[in-house]
Formats: structure tokens, C-alpha cells, sequence
């Protein structure tokens, strides 16, 4: 697969890259991306160097999140939404924010769900 940049562009691009392939390769990339997030990202798009030390700055309990949400959402095909607005000009602190609104079930197999996920970056001035 191809890399991306980390865009909302790059994300959409990656995200249909990622829904055309089958749902045993397709399966592949969510167990992948449940568990490892940090390092599928990296294999998956081309960081800035600041963002690459923003994400080797995330700590487990956020990783594994954004990791398992990602998976239950590639498996059920959903979309994932990337919001990434132009820092402040002034000095800032950098915050990753994920919205949520998968509705998620299960027989004992795989997940069953619907709805969609959004990533947001913001920043606040300090």
C-alpha cells in the first residue's frame, strides 16, 4: 500500500486504499493497527518530523484507543474523519482528540458496528 500524508486528505485517500481490499487483507490491517497503532501509523504514512515526535510522545492508554477503534472500524468498513487545522502563529500546546460514535456489538465473534470516528487535532495557546 501506498503511504500518505498525514492530511485529512491523506487519511480519506488511506482510509478508501484500505476499504478496497478484501475482508481477510482488510481484517490484516485492523488486528495490525489494534495492536500497534503507533507503529502502524508510521508504516502507513509520512510524518513530518514533528509529528512523528508528537506521536512517540502518546502515551499507551491513548494509543490503545485510538488503536482499537480504528480496528473495529476498518473491519466494518466506516468512516474515519481527520480534522487538522493550521497551528497558531504564537506558542501552543497540541492536544488529539478522537470522537467516537461508533455503536458497537458482538455474538463472541467479531465486532458488529456502525457509525463513524473523528480525529481532531486543536490547539490551545499558552
Amino acid at each position: 500500500m501506498t503511504k500518505q500524508p498525514m492530511t485529512p486528505t491523506g487519511v480519506q485517500d488511506k482510509v478508501d486504499e484500505l476499504y478496497l481490499l478484501s475482508d481477510t487483507a482488510l481484517d490484516a490491517e485492523a488486528a495490525a493497527v489494534q495492536a500497534d497503532f503507533k507503529a502502524w501509523i508510521k508504516a502507513n504514512f509520512t510524518l513530518t518530523s514533528k509529528q512523528e515526535d508528537y506521536l512517540d510522545e502518546l502515551g499507551s492508554q491513548i494509543l490503545g484507543f485510538f488503536g482499537a477503534s480504528c480496528s473495529v472500524s476498518f473491519s466494518n468498513r466506516l468512516p474515519i474523519d481527520f480534522i487538522y487545522p493550521a497551528p497558531p502563529t504564537t506558542e501552543y500546546s497540541k492536544y488529539t482528540g478522537c470522537n467516537n460514535a461508533l455503536a458497537v456489538k458482538s455474538d463472541g465473534g467479531k465486532p458488529v458496528a456502525t457509525g463513524t470516528i473523528s480525529f481532531e487535532i486543536t490547539y490551545a495557546e499558552k
